[in-house]
């Protein structure tokens, strides 16, 4: 399972780019975006390799942020790339409530983000499927910048000293 991002926001102009800046302006990359409109308000369920981090930048900048927990399953990034695990999850007589995808590596790899009353069945029916249940994404970590090394968790990035 994993967690997703859900970022509760007054439904007007203005919302979106200020919640993307935030994570940008963090070194956050967004993966995937799901805006879910409930009238007065809105819904941001975001996709990010660092949900942790993410929730607390968020969360200090002063916005209403909780995490969701969602099963993420890669599929192959290929047209019908989806049949697959809709068959597993109809086998197993499994709904999904919610769902939105993003492409990992186009051509190759993407996920499929599943929310369902139970997600360890989900998991558990893509598995059979020879599907993959991801519980981290963005493993691998980019290359150092001048000036950057990784953070002790290998994903965030810090400045040792200043620009000159």
């Amino acid at each position: 399972m994993y967690n997703e991002i859900r970022v509760f926001v007054e439904n007007k102009p203005g919302k979106l780019s200020h919640v993307a800046e935030i994570l940008g302006n963090a070194g956050i990359d967004i993966l995937a975006l799901d805006v879910a409109d409930e009238g007065q308000f809105g819904v941001f369920k975001i996709l990010t390799a660092e949900p942790d981090r993410a929730k607390g930048i968020l969360a200090n900048a002063g916005m209403t942020v909780a995490f969701n927990q969602v099963a993420c399953i890669e599929i192959t990034d290929r047209p019908g790339g989806l049949v697959q695990l809709a068959r597993a999850l109809e086998k197993a007589d499994l709904n999904v409530t919610e769902a939105y995808g993003c492409i990992l590596e186009r051509g190759k790899r993407a996920v499929f983000v599943v929310k369902g009353a139970n997600l360890e069945a989900i998991e558990a029916a893509a598995r059979e499927a020879g599907l993959k249940a991801l519980d981290r994404l963005g493993q691998e970590s980019p290359p150092a910048r001048d000036n950057e090394e990784p953070a002790d968790s290998g994903t965030r990035w810090k400045r040792d000293s200043p620009e000159a």
